[in-house]
């Protein structure tokens, strides 16, 4: 024969509270401490472009003509990075779409001109000193970079490039790799 176990009211309410505060307590926590807890203080990464809409262009640069391509310059601040650790002077960007390639130009003074560095590369070292990093607000523990005047990128494809087309890439900064994309859009005409 079995015994039926059973609470008394009181010990069912009691019971019954507890599990409440212990519900509302562990929701609280979730909801306020474990954010602060997890918060990654040294957030690097790609702040953009993370899938805008770009405008192509045709453009001469030095003596090269390009079709339909993507200038990235410290004026229209296309590519933006954000973070605030060193980990070194080099990033790595690689452009991770079939058949785009990227040309890096310096300015080499009044008597040189704009000299091309790199010529239609798929991944190319740059320094961090390339970027100009301003805080994000005014406490200063992160920072966007910003391309240096003085360079110029420009993304661009040997072949025909579709209407909205989208062009990925990665930046790699010590460990931490992050993702950053743009679509391409053709002007008329």
């Amino acid at each position: 024969m079995v015994k039926k176990f059973r609470l008394s009211y009181e010990t069912s309410f009691r019971l019954k509270v507890l599990l409440t505060v212990l519900a509302f307590g562990t929701a609280i926590f979730m909801i306020v401490y474990y954010p602060l807890l997890t918060h990654q203080t040294n957030p690097w990464g790609v702040a953009a472009p993370k899938g805008r809409i770009v405008l192509a262009r045709n453009l001469t640069f030095g003596s090269v003509n390009y079709t339909n391509a993507v200038m990235v310059t410290s004026q229209n601040n296309l590519l933006v990075l954000k973070g605030n650790d060193d980990r070194g002077d080099t990033l790595i960007l690689r452009v991770n779409t079939p058949g785009w390639c990227i040309d890096v130009w310096e300015w080499g003074g009044s008597s040189r001109g704009w000299q091309r560095e790199y010529d239609c590369a798929r991944e190319i070292p740059l320094s961090q000193h390339l970027f100009k990093k301003l805080p994000v607000h005014e406490a200063g523990e992160i920072f966007y970079w910003y391309l240096e005047s003085g360079y110029v990128m420009i993304f661009h494809k040997n072949s025909p490039v579709k209407n909205y087309e989208t062009v990925n890439f990665t930046v790699t900064y010590g460990e931490r790799t992050d993702w950053g994309a743009f679509r391409v859009a053709l002007g008329r005409g």
